[in-house]
């Protein structure tokens, strides 16, 4: 298991480093990355990337990473000798794990030593453990909360916008210090990172509060139409092609549902492009662990929090919805 002691012997000794943030990114990847960025080139003045494959929503702007994030089309492993994946469940959560096979870094894969090292810092229990070196902790509440503890073993500075990145991390995975994710320790280090500069309502505004008339509008819409299955006590919502929901729509959409006090499960199922459908799975009940579900269908993620993606097209039922791979409906909710 990695500590702080190899993880920081590891950044000192490499000269370009990258940063792995998962697809479909979400505060605390980005928070775990920038955070690790800023430092690197703050206090240690090394190149430093960060990669995601999809577009980073702009609700996370104001984190000011750009100058960190590197394209697609400009990414060459074989430049950097280490790289640390951040927040990343499983190998396909990087989003280039055919790029890491093909670059023949069998680090990503196995104990085969080569000249790049794979750092794996994550907190989802179902991380199969896929880097050289790593660092699962499935019981902190965030990726950032563990960047903190490493960065605090380590006397590390934490300048305002290490703190910024590392807050928005903890406050998004944890819903503001409301889910079941939310601990002594995760409030304890929020705590510390407003006294280090953190900036809680910039966060709040961003994030959280960043919301248009249309995308409630959008809401509202969705809202209209939810399906709850009282035998299994499952909240169910749809949110098709015409919709034209983005991701920062979507952002805190499904946990918003767990408002609902009746459901023992929320699960929004959302029709992406390339007839893929994306489904988010939430619960607050503390005999529930979604992530098995998750898993089922390819997937993963938190016992509380987790999602999969399945082929087909959301189809309206007199039943519910259901997901078709062509006819009938081969998976109804």
């Amino acid at each position: 298991m990695l500590d702080a002691s190899t993880l920081f012997t590891q950044i000192n000794s490499a000269n370009r480093i990258l940063l792995v943030s998962h697809v479909d990114p979400d505060g605390d990847t980005l928070g775990a990355s920038g955070a690790l960025a800023f430092y690197v080139q703050e206090s240690l003045g090394k190149e430093v990337s960060i990669f995601c494959i999809d577009e980073i929503p702009n609700i996370y702007a104001f984190l000011n990473l750009e100058k960190f994030f590197i394209k697609k089309q400009s990414l060459q492993l074989d430049q950097y000798d280490l790289i640390i994946c951040m927040d990343c469940a499983d190998p396909k959560r990087t989003g280039i794990e055919d790029e890491l096979q093909k670059s023949n870094r069998e680090c990503a894969f196995s104990a085969t030593k080569n000249k790049t090292t794979l750092i794996n810092i994550d907190h989802h229990h179902t991380n199969p453990f896929f880097g050289n070196y790593n660092l699962v902790e499935p019981k902190t509440s965030s990726t950032c909360e563990i960047i903190y503890k490493l960065f605090t073993k380590q006397n590390v500075v934490f300048s305002k916008n290490i703190a910024n990145c590392l807050l928005t991390g903890i406050t998004t995975d944890t819903t503001f210090f409301s889910n079941a994710a939310t601990t002594s320790n995760a409030v304890s280090a929020g705590s510390d990172l407003l006294n280090y500069g953190a900036n809680i309502k910039q966060i709040i505004k961003n994030v959280w509060k960043k919301q248009t008339l249309y995308s409630l509008q959008i809401w509202g819409r969705i809202l209209t139409q939810l399906d709850y299955n009282e035998k299994h006590k499952t909240v169910t919502a749809a949110v098709t092609e015409k919709e034209e929901i983005g991701h920062e729509i979507f952002e805190g959409f499904a946990n918003f549902l767990t408002m609902i006090y009746e459901a023992d499960l929320i699960l929004v199922l959302t029709q992406a492009q390339n007839n893929l459908v994306k489904a988010s799975l939430r619960t607050v009940k503390d005999h529930i662990d979604v992530s098995v579900i998750a898993k089922k269908y390819g997937g993963g993620g938190h016992a509380k929090a987790a999602g999969f993606s399945v082929p087909g097209k959301l189809v309206k039922t007199k039943n519910g919805w259901a997901i078709a791979k062509s006819s009938p409906p081969s998976s109804k909710f």
